[in-house]
């Protein structure tokens, strides 16, 4: 076998054959790869394989078409079919010889990942699993070349034949969805031609095995027909024993018969078997704290799906059937709206839309809407007429299916939920939707509440949330706050940065924990900022359990705290602090920040605490604080710009007060990537060198060998 593999593969490369072959390639995935990755900064290479995929439809036949078909012309065939080398050595020789040509494109490729990552991050593990499935793809394609090869002398014929065949399992899906969209028992059997579904879940980042077996099994066919027609051609062709068996039409069919039985087998196990999950962000499983909570359930839990077949949300299934696999307590069951439209009416007066769920245990239920599972980005635009702002656009950017279902588990399993009450009145910070879908997806129940309606803070309050108060408090409010939290309640604080005077009022409840407000605006020197613009603090993070998560010895995460105020920490006996974010050495609170940037007399020389957490103990119970001093923390687009680290911190800090007692957070599964930027001379290099360099060298060796070989 060696010796023919030798052979083949010396063969392509002292004819124009394999240069040609690897020149075009190459070519064409250095074109995409140069519009996808160095240009559009998408860091998936599931974007290039999807662009070339009809080049290597037309390229992978030229080099099968020479295989066996060559031989047949030439005569040789009969030579090299009574040589003492087995049939099946002859084609594996042959096949390996054109797979490993194939693989040193994807090789070449596989140097794609590389290349972006010197300029951001690349979720390596989903573009390798992608080139792995494209890698057994095209072996399939060459295996299909090599069976059609033997069928004919004609090297033309062959690659012609082998294109259409090919083009016609790529077209599958579609032909398909023309016979009939919901699937019938004719397009089931379709499927079994369809070449490139079975490689979509490694595209998009899903180890998923009867997607290789699939591959495997029609590469194990179309080679075993090859020998089956070899030997059916050959003068001294078997008449006894294991090869005439395995020559027989009644042995081919079992052999086939095993095959399809493993195949469906194997489909027939449960999808956490047969499926991993290798995004960066488990978009198609559930997470380990989702396995976490279910290993704990001790009652059942029932989730009612309200959607028509024909309906069904595919990633909402995808997580459902992966709790369904994971626990006996989970029970999943579909109900069709249009078959049974008042289902609802037992557990909500709310017609939910198609896809939402009722998840239902212990006598309790709730609601999930279907669009709450998603999140999603709005674009706007100021409309000059109405003075208002239009939504103009919207983008789906995360997953949060697996978290709502997640909390609704925890809220219908606990009688208690935590209480949140958030102060208004007082021109306060409006927590933002993605923040709000975070607090309620970890089971906390949120309100708001203005202190002037009331004689003090419900009893029902576990915690209550201050947001950025930019109009003072009166002596009444804080006293209220002040009782609750001599109860043993806890509070969440946010600092805003103001032209209005300092909230002597507020801050007071602050410096009741040893803290307090320092005038000004908080600048920093040398690199601690972001942006060029000193007010946009790059805090440093101290590794504490609020900063799980974010903090790194290596500083490769970030929490962005633009306009903040600094705070000062004085230790107090009963009191206990933690500074968990913190300024440099070299800042300063700027006093007159309108007139000069530069540090004068008047200002506050640093450092400050920009995030503290603090417990004080009372006689009869102990009270937890946390201030943060900026409330451009919570916004949208500041968190954005560090990859929700803000928001993680703010979760954390909750959690920490709250105990983690009966709640629950799974991070919205994001939609989006970093962009991969690269300065326009990178750009530049890589793409002379992939798409102009490589191709040009590889024809120009051809060429030679080509030429040198003529000449003698």
């Amino acid at each position: 076998m060696l010796a023919i593999f030798k052979k083949e593969f010396k063969s392509y490369f002292r004819s124009m054959t394999g240069w040609i072959f690897l020149a075009v390639t190459l070519f064409f995935t250095g074109w995409y790869f140069r519009y996808y990755g160095l240009m559009g900064g998408y860091p998936y290479v599931s974007y290039i394989i999807s662009g070339v995929l009809f080049i290597f439809l037309f390229c992978l036949p030229l080099l099968t078409m020479r295989s066996f078909s060559e031989e047949a012309r030439q005569k040789t065939d009969q030579l090299l079919y009574t040589s003492p080398v087995p049939v099946w050595k002859i084609i594996m020789g042959k096949y390996l010889a054109v797979v490993v040509i194939y693989a040193i494109t994807i090789t070449v490729m596989s140097i794609y990942p590389w290349v972006l990552r010197i300029y951001g991050e690349v979720p390596m593990a989903e573009n390798y699993l992608a080139f792995f499935g494209f890698l057994l793809f095209g072996m399939t394609c060459l295996a299909i070349g090599i069976l059609v090869s033997v069928l004919t002398e004609n090297q033309i014929i062959a690659a012609v034949l082998t294109f259409f065949t090919l083009l016609l399992g790529v077209m599958i899906p579609g032909i398909s969805n023309m016979i009939s969209i919901n699937g019938n028992a004719f397009t089931r059997i379709l499927k079994a031609f369809d070449l490139t579904s079975y490689m979509n879940a490694s595209l998009y980042g899903m180890f998923y095995w009867p997607s290789f077996l699939y591959y495997f099994s029609v590469i194990f066919i179309c080679l075993y027909l090859t020998g089956f027609v070899i030997l059916k051609r050959r003068w001294h062709i078997a008449t006894h024993g294991i090869m005439r068996a395995i020559t027989s039409a009644s042995g081919m069919l079992l052999m086939f018969g095993i095959i399809i039985v493993i195949n469906i087998a194997v489909n027939m196990l449960p999808d956490r078997y047969l499926m991993k999950d290798m995004t960066y962000n488990a978009i198609n499983s559930i997470t380990k704290d989702t396995e976490a909570i279910l290993d704990n359930l001790t009652k059942p839990v029932t989730i009612y799906v309200l959607a028509d077949p024909e309906t069904k949300d595919e990633t909402i299934e995808s997580t459902l059937n992966c709790m369904d696999d994971y626990s006996s307590m989970i029970t999943v069951e579909y109900i069709s709206p249009s078959e049974n439209p008042y289902f609802y009416t037992t557990y909500t007066d709310t017609c939910p839309d198609d896809n939402s769920m009722i998840v239902v245990a212990n006598n309790r239920s709730k609601l999930i809407e279907y669009y709450d599972c998603y999140q999603v980005q709005y674009n706007y635009s100021y409309n000059e007429q109405t003075g208002s702002y239009d939504t103009t656009d919207y983008q789906v950017s995360g997953y949060d299916g697996e978290g709502r279902i997640l909390s609704a588990i925890n809220y219908v399993m606990n009688s208690t939920i935590p209480k949140i009450y958030c102060i208004t009145g007082h021109d306060e910070f409006t927590l933002d939707q993605d923040l709000m879908m975070k607090i309620e997806n970890a089971n906390f129940d949120v309100e708001n509440i203005n202190l002037l309606t009331y004689d003090s803070i419900p009893e029902d309050a576990d915690m209550v949330f201050v947001i950025a108060p930019l109009v003072d408090l009166n002596e009444e409010e804080v006293g209220k706050i002040r009782e609750f939290l001599q109860k043993g309640k806890d509070a969440i604080f946010v600092v805003a940065f103001s032209d209005a005077d300092e909230l002597t009022t507020y801050y007071s409840l602050l410096s009741d924990y040893g803290i307090s407000v320092v005038p000004g605006l908080v600048y920093e020197e040398g690199r601690a900022y972001y942006n060029t613009q000193p007010f946009y603090l790059l805090p440093d993070i101290v590794n504490t359990d609020i900063t799980q998560g974010i903090y790194s010895a290596l500083r490769n995460k970030y929490v962005y705290m633009p306009y903040a105020k600094g705070l000062l920490v004085e230790e107090f006996p009963d009191v206990t602090t933690m500074t968990f974010l913190r300024t440099t050495e070299n800042s300063y609170s700027k006093i007159d920040f309108e007139t000069s940037a530069e540090q004068t007399d008047a200002d506050i020389a640093g450092p400050f605490a920009l995030g503290v957490y603090a417990e004080k103990i009372y006689p009869q119970s102990s009270s937890e604080i946390t201030v943060f001093s900026s409330d451009y923390f919570l916004y949208q687009d500041v968190n954005m710009a560090v990859n929700g680290n803000n928001y993680e911190v703010f979760m954390n800090a909750l959690f920490k007060m709250a105990d983690g007692e009966n709640t629950t957070s799974i991070p919205v599964k994001s939609y989006s990537f970093n962009q991969i930027i690269m300065d326009e001379t990178a750009r530049s290099i890589f793409s002379i060198l992939l798409i102009g360099i490589l191709p040009v060298v590889l024809l120009i060796m051809g060429f030679n060998v080509w030429f040198l070989r003529r000449k003698k």
